[in-house]
């Protein structure tokens, strides 16, 4: 090859590119060189095609390339059930937790396969799946590295026992915590084992992270050494965290502090810390989690789903927290999540306030590409479009009539811009979703198990259920 002769790569990418770099470029005719799975240059197409040249070519001057979405929490066992929580409060103990007790190894592997195919079909190319059955583990962590998808897995497993008085039961009750002896400890090996194999700031598609799910069923030992794991490691504690009344009470009548006062006595509020929900989060609490660095992780849609609260999230924004959107198994697709997130905050902060900048669509996108790689400790890796990064992006349609007569192509992308505009979803450089066909997905074998396994399902938990499901 001579000196003036184009570098060959693995492939290259034309199009509108939205970068989400820390200038926010958005490149109107560009495209991104790409070999080995990593990007290796970005900039005007003109540019990058005197400079490099590949056998495979994706998108062309009329498509709309970004950063692969990032659904900072979900649960991929939930994914048979979910249906028949609609309409029911309150569901997760009650039809959610047996629903995924119930699940084989095998039906595990299955649910993590229905899920991706969701994901990567809605242009999401990492997803951070908090698991805490130990049974699962092993199948969960299998299935996704064979899908190819780019993971974190926050693992953990409770080993507190607790009592929850309730409203009506306190006039002879109260609630009380009692850990089991040396659990803690036990389990935390096994994360610490799998914190080495797959770390947090590592190249590959997996990366592991601390789950202590929530103040009522993980001991502070649990909590505070997990905490130094994910230190140690430099991953992330993911904690739910003020999701709901019952927890807040509990955690009133047990230690006399709200939630997040408990985390911060305990002393695991910082920037490794994602706090995961906190829709019920006070003012004091918001203060404590700006000053300790931690981040959010928001779901806007089971927000609705659970009727627990809106979290103010513009106070959340403007105290300098960094917000994850995710999904959280409620429709699996980061623009509905960016929708419901615009559409609930609009009208529970912006509209009482006539302000139509509460929460500009950049943002929103931010919290779905490299706010969330950052919340997550992965934006080393992904999150946006730039040299040395992993290529994790999309091709989206530009000649769609919904992004027809452009104005704001981030406006445009996060409010009117759906699945239904992908042709391509991206993962290291490996085409996983493409015009209707996955890589790494039987489809007809996966309908096969999500209908067997819809139907397990159902048989366990219908009758769970305080009122049937309508006809209609």
């Amino acid at each position: 090859m001579t000196a003036d002769a184009p570098q060959p790569v693995q492939m290259i990418a034309r199009g509108r590119i939205i970068t989400m770099d820390p200038t926010r470029r958005i490149i109107e005719d560009g495209a991104i060189a790409i070999d080995k799975g990593l990007i290796v240059a970005v900039g005007a197409h003109a540019d990058i095609a005197g400079r490099y040249r590949a056998a495979d070519m994706l998108g062309g001057p009329d498509a709309l390339l970004t950063p692969g979405f990032i659904d900072a929490h979900t649960h991929c066992t939930q994914c048979f059930v979910r249906g028949l929580t609609s309409g029911e409060l309150p569901m997760i103990p009650r039809i959610y937790n047996p629903a995924q007790r119930v699940l084989t190894a095998d039906e595990a592997a299955s649910t993590v396969r229905l899920l991706s195919a969701q994901m990567l079909r809605a242009g999401v190319t990492t997803l951070c799946e908090g698991t805490l059955n130990p049974d699962h583990e092993t199948a969960i962590l299998e299935t996704l590295e064979e899908v190819g998808i780019r993971s974190i897995l926050a693992r953990g497993r409770a080993d507190q026992d607790f009592h929850h008085a309730s409203l009506y039961s306190q006039i002879n009750d109260r609630s009380w915590v009692k850990a089991r002896d040396g659990e803690a400890e036990s389990d935390l090996l096994r994360t610490e084992d799998l914190l080495q194999r797959f770390p947090s700031r590592g190249d590959g598609l997996i990366h592991a992270a601390v789950n202590a799910s929530a103040l009522l069923g993980f001991s502070p030992r649990y909590f505070t050494e997990g905490a130094a794991l994910a230190r140690r490691f430099d991953s992330t504690l993911q904690v739910h965290i003020g999701r709901d009344r019952e927890e807040v009470e509990f955690c009133l009548d047990v230690w006399k502090r709200r939630p997040v006062e408990r985390l911060f006595d305990l002393g695991v509020v910082d920037e490794h810390l994602v706090a995961v929900h906190a829709v019920l989060a006070s003012e004091r609490e918001i203060e404590i989690l700006a000053k300790g660095k931690a981040a959010l992780a928001h779901s806007p849609t089971e927000c609705v789903a659970n009727m627990n609260a809106i979290p103010n999230l513009p106070r959340f924004r403007a105290a300098g927290i960094r917000v994850a959107l995710g999904c959280d198994n409620q429709a699996n697709d980061m623009f509905a999540t960016m929708r419901a997130a615009w559409l609930i905050h609009g009208a529970r902060w912006g509209v009482e306030r006539f302000d139509p900048e509460f929460l500009p669509a950049g943002e929103l996108l931010e919290m779905s590409t490299i706010e969330s790689a950052s919340s997550l400790r992965i934006d080393h890796i992904t999150g946006s479009l730039e040299p040395g990064k992993a290529a994790d992006f999309l091709v989206m349609d530009g000649t769609a009539p919904h992004f027809m007569a452009s104005q704001d192509v981030t406006s445009e992308l996060v409010r009117y811009g759906s699945r239904a505009e992908i042709l391509q979803t991206v993962v290291a450089g490996r085409v996983l979703y493409d015009r209707g066909n996955f890589a790494t997905i039987d489809m007809q074998g996966l309908r096969d198990e999500a209908t067997a396994g819809a139907a397990k399902v159902r048989q366990e938990v219908v009758d769970r259920r305080y009122r049937p499901l309508p006809a209609f």
